[in-house]
């Protein structure tokens, strides 16, 4: 462990909020579902608490950082120690210069969580595992099952990819400047069979197809999906819900993820528009 330290005042813009409780940093290490010769790579890591908890585990760590008057003082803070800091927006940092496959950790900005989880996500031939921080409510829609209201697209998309575990809740007052609401802390370990659910250039359609679906969660499937489209379009998507076997009546919250996927096969073999 480090015994350096700096000051640094927290920036809204940035969406700072640094763990400071020690308990906490050190579940959210143990947590990483990584030997410790693998690739970790941290996602903002602030002022390096987390850091320091993640190289007591791991044999090296990279850290992306978006904010430029933190990124000279982590490396001198982490001088003696093996890791890499990037200073970038990680939505916009070409994953090609790390290695692969890589587990990712960290507490995530609110204002670009999810942003962030999709691109680790989709990037599935170079992804292992993530465990983020993020807002309660929004790690309790990525693990939620369907028919519950917190069941919508972001459910659908994590847990294509894998099993969504919530691990432990964080309260406010575990962060400087406590942020208002209550955070929690997810793991998704990446299933290794993906391939052979959808080939990568079906991705991209195939959450659009589901984003469709979830446009308006109160009406029923057919008619969302029909919305807009030609009258022959909602017999065809009655037939493809059929052949899928989920009821006409069935709603985008009814769904399982192996659902989506029957239905989305179904009506793109019928020659519909599936996007």
């Amino acid at each position: 462990m480090q015994e350096k330290t700096f000051a640094h005042r927290p920036k809204r813009a940035c969406g700072q909020n640094f763990l400071t409780v020690p308990y906490y940093i050190n579940r959210i290490a143990e947590s990483v579902f990584a030997a410790a010769s693998d690739a970790v790579l941290e996602i903002g890591p602030g002022k390096g608490a987390l850091t320091e908890a993640l190289l007591s585990r791991f044999l090296s760590l990279i850290c992306v950082e978006f904010d430029r008057d933190l990124v000279p003082k982590l490396r001198e803070k982490f001088a003696a120690s093996p890791v890499t800091f990037h200073q970038a927006d990680f939505l916009h940092f070409d994953l090609s210069q790390v290695p692969s496959p890589l587990h990712y950790a960290g507490n995530l900005p609110y204002n670009a969580g999810a942003l962030i989880l999709k691109k680790c996500l989709l990037d599935t031939k170079r992804t292992a595992s993530v465990t983020f921080m993020l807002q309660r409510e929004v790690v309790q829609r990525i693990c939620s099952a369907p028919r519950s209201s917190d069941y919508g697209f972001l459910s659908v998309f994590c847990q294509y990819f894998g099993k969504p575990e919530l691990l432990f809740v964080v309260p406010p007052g575990a962060f400087f400047p406590p942020p208002k609401i209550d955070s929690a802390v997810f793991r998704l370990i990446v299933d290794k069979t993906l391939s052979s659910r959808l080939p990568s250039d079906q991705l991209e359609p195939f959450f659009a197809f589901v984003s469709k679906g979830f446009s308006m969660r109160r009406k029923m499937l057919a008619k969302v999906l029909s919305f807009n489209g030609k009258p022959e379009d909602r017999l065809v998507i009655e037939d493809a819900l059929d052949k899928s076997g989920i009821i006409k009546s069935a709603r985008a919250e009814e769904l399982s993820v192996e659902m989506w996927l029957l239905l989305y096969s179904n009506l793109k073999n019928s020659g519909a528009a599936v996007s």
